[in-house]
């Protein structure tokens, strides 16, 4: 599902717009493949700051990407090749990247200054069901850690493939979950909800009233589900105006493929939100 969206500059942290997207879904390796389509869609849609998770980069490094006028750099940090998570930033405004964080190849934070207003950027991607429990304490344990390092005006925007299902309705989390989720809570959406519990936080994208259909961020054959999240604190929330699904498909040689004339789709996508008004107040 492609979104068409037309996105104004609106809003302006001392002048400077400020959009996130996250992005879920395998970036290669080099600058003429997945991670130029990215760029392309970034710059399409006018997001200044972007999150990712399985990116597929081996190690940890910084690079710029894309072509000149239009580049991105990136932060990242990587596993095996498999998973791995990063932060872009348009070039115009790497100046404003304060301090860069790479907790773990789950987590990784870029804090940004625009005028008086301190952004920190979290990028997590958080084990799936299967992994083992000693695996998603350890990621929930830096996210935490990273949330409580913040100011108490900085605003801290949590953006990530969460592999957990918060379900339709608040239920018991009122104030945290809007109301607008989608299927059914399982025990890794209840972290997730905990963790924003436990920050003053909410769930950005259960804020918002959509259509079912509109609230998925994963498919895979028959099976749907929201596991895509962007958190924020509670007395941020006014600023988010609004939370949108949107998918990248492009062809990508795959080596498994049985004719090399028969290119592999894989999709990319997740939710973009526009931050509006004046949070320097």
């Amino acid at each position: 599902m492609a979104l068409s969206i037309r996105q104004k500059r609106v809003r302006r942290i001392s002048g400077d717009p400020v959009h996130g997207v996250v992005v879920q879904g395998p970036v290669d390796g080099t600058l003429t493949g997945r991670s130029l389509e990215v760029v392309e869609e970034l710059q399409r849609r006018m997001v200044d700051v972007a999150a990712l998770q399985e990116i597929r980069w081996k190690g940890e490094c910084t690079r710029f990407v894309g072509a000149k006028g239009g580049r991105y750099k990136l932060w990242w940090k990587g596993d095996d090749g498999t998973g791995g998570v990063g932060v872009m930033v348009r070039e115009e405004l790497v100046e404003k990247v304060l301090e860069v964080r790479r907790r773990s190849n789950g987590v990784i934070v870029v804090v940004m200054v625009f005028g008086k207003v301190i952004v920190r950027v979290i990028s997590g991607y958080a084990p799936q069901q299967s992994r083992k429990e000693e695996e998603k304490d350890r990621f929930y344990d830096d996210v935490s850690d990273e949330i409580g390092q913040a100011g108490l005006n900085e605003f801290v925007v949590l953006l990530g493939d969460l592999n957990g299902h918060v379900g339709a309705d608040a239920d018991g989390y009122e104030g945290v979950h809007g109301g607008w989720g989608y299927g059914i809570r399982n025990e890794e959406g209840r972290r997730v909800l905990e963790l924003a519990d436990a920050h003053s936080m909410v769930v950005g994208n259960t804020w918002f009233t959509m259509e079912p259909a509109r609230l998925i961020t994963y498919r895979s054959g028959e099976h749907r589900s929201m596991i895509d999240y962007i958190l924020v604190r509670a007395k941020h929330r006014k600023y988010v105006k609004n939370v949108k699904d949107f998918k990248i498909d492009t062809p990508i040689p795959s080596d498994n493929n049985a004719s090399k004339d028969l290119p592999d789709t894989r999709s990319c996508g997740g939710l973009l939100f526009t931050c509006s008004s004046s949070v320097a107040g």
